[in-house]
């Protein structure tokens, strides 16, 4: 068990290696991220030697997650780490423009990022999900996305709500917050912007006078990642840009690129700068606490030389559906659909447990077993989490979406007990849900062989994309056909103000 955290989730100083309730990991265990995992990933090359950069990370403070987060025991495996950037204004100066107007214990999830990273291949994607989608929190509520981080269990809640909404599973988790942010910039001595005409915002205090390639200090730079409200000059007049949170998250995209190539051509392998960077994070920057020194020493050989010319970028697409006096955005599915597809793909030449998100409900009376049956699961390699849905009292079934059918007969083929499949089209990736109904289920610790599976087991029909063959593989996954899905994305959208007409200008923003 971690240490102590705040009701939302925030660590409160109980867990770290000096002081805290026991030792947690050594060093080279607590980098991860800093704003990003690959930016993060360089320093480390760089800070590999440094006293100093030791003594401080034993300092970066982690939350427990519990059983939120996916477990891949196979360092080469594609991972998804969810990315927070909080509106706390912990860590900075009383007097701070950002501090105005702002309760001292406001939080909410102001960024959310997946950050989707294949070793193997050596690619990087970046997905948004914009802070006001509307979706379903675990207790059954229609709220803003951002309110799930604000519970009394904080990101388990909100890994809980990205997990049952889009069906992606979270291996790793980082907070950073306004703090975090300035911070960095300050050590890359600020970060480089270009306008293509004056820009401002007047409730974050962005403001820029002429148009060009501008460096942003610390301060402009955060009003600049917030702004809301942005507006651009227009034959002399100020023109409002209209797309709120979208635009927001084109420009913060965007700035992420630039961050990652200022830091390259600052030299980030400088000792003096990587040093700067963990400095300025290790009071701001709140990591989960499951990573292992092989898990981090391999995806630095993968990533020590990413461009990030190379980082794709998308956001879950969105339309305004105020209801209520509330300004909810909808999320459109059909669009989101393919933007999701990467995210849900297990890598290698089939699917594995590691892959395959698993609900455990049953009857009230069985609400005991849960946690062991979701327990066995997590030790077989699922991501499985005991639920406070109520099941039913009759067979087992496992109920799986248009995406799941291979995810559904995997996790039957670890049961003792012979399931009842369903096929329910709201289920997103491979999200399935296991009711144990008034059976004693038990799992097994090897798959059963697929041709040892009940005759007339396996539906004759599917929509999903994969198709199981007649041979499992030995490794307990299960092998599979894909059909390569264009996610019909457009190329990244180019913030309104930022981007120039000319590429050479653009490229000479440095």
């Amino acid at each position: 068990m971690a240490g102590a955290t705040s009701q939302d989730g925030s660590h409160k100083g109980g867990t770290r290696r000096n002081g805290g309730t026991r030792l947690r990991r050594t060093w080279p265990q607590r980098i991860l991220l800093g704003v990003n995992v690959v930016l993060v990933l360089a320093c480390l090359g760089a800070a590999w030697g440094l006293t100093k950069v030791r003594t401080t990370l034993e300092q970066v403070p982690v939350v427990d997650v519990g059983s939120s987060l996916s477990s891949k025991a196979d360092v080469g495996s594609p991972r998804n780490i969810l990315i927070i950037g909080t509106d706390s204004q912990a860590g900075l100066d009383p007097d701070d423009p950002v501090v105005k107007g702002r309760a001292p214990d406001e939080k909410l999830a102001d960024v959310i990022m997946i950050l989707r990273i294949d070793p193997k291949a050596g690619t990087a994607m970046l997905l948004s999900i914009p802070r006001d989608s509307r979706v379903e929190l675990p207790d059954g509520s229609m709220q803003r996305i951002n309110a799930a981080i604000a519970g009394p269990q904080g990101p388990k809640t909100l890994i809980q709500t990205i997990k049952r909404n889009f069906g992606i599973s979270i291996d790793n988790y980082v907070q950073i917050n306004f703090a975090a942010f300035k911070g960095l910039v300050e050590v890359l001595g600020g970060v480089p912007v270009y306008f293509t005409t004056p820009v401002r915002d007047r409730n974050t205090g962005l403001y820029v006078d002429e148009p060009g390639c501008r460096m942003l200090d610390p301060s402009q730079a955060l009003a600049y990642a917030r702004s809301r409200h942005f507006e651009f000059q227009q034959n002399g007049k100020w023109k409002t840009d209209g797309s709120g949170d979208l635009g927001r998250i084109s420009r913060q995209q965007d700035f992420i690129k630039r961050s990652l190539r200022r830091a390259s051509d600052k030299g980030i392998r400088n000792p003096s700068t990587a040093s700067g960077l963990v400095d300025a994070a290790v009071h701001a920057v709140v990591l989960d606490d499951t990573l292992n020194v092989g898990t981090i020493l391999g995806l630095l050989g993968e990533f020590r030389d990413f461009n990030p010319d190379d980082l794709i970028t998308r956001q879950v697409p969105t339309e305004y559906g105020p209801r209520n006096g509330v300004a909810y955005q909808d999320v459109v599915w059909d669009k989101t659909l393919p933007l999701l597809l990467p995210f849900w793909s297990a890598g290698g030449s089939g699917l594995r447990p590691a892959g395959v998100i698993v609900d455990v409900k049953g009857p009230a009376k069985a609400s005991s077993s849960l946690a062991a049956v979701a327990g066995a699961l997590d030790a077989a390699g699922f991501d499985a989490e005991a639920v406070d849905a109520r099941g039913s009292s009759g067979p087992t079934t496992i109920t799986y979406g248009p995406y799941g059918r291979d995810a559904a007969v995997l996790l039957a083929r670890y049961l003792e007990t012979t399931p009842k499949l369903v096929e329910d089209e709201s289920l997103m990736g491979f999200r399935v849900i296991l009711d144990t109904g008034g059976d004693t289920v038990s799992v097994r610790s090897e798959p059963l062989p697929m041709d040892q599976l009940p005759p007339g087991f396996i539906p004759t029909t599917t929509t999903t994309t994969t198709e199981p063959t007649a041979a499992a593989p030995s490794d307990g996954s299960t092998a599979t056909t894909t059909t390569v899905i264009d996610d019909g994305a457009p190329p990244d959208a180019a913030p309104p103000g930022v981007v120039p007409t000319d590429p050479e200008k653009a490229a000479a923003c440095r």
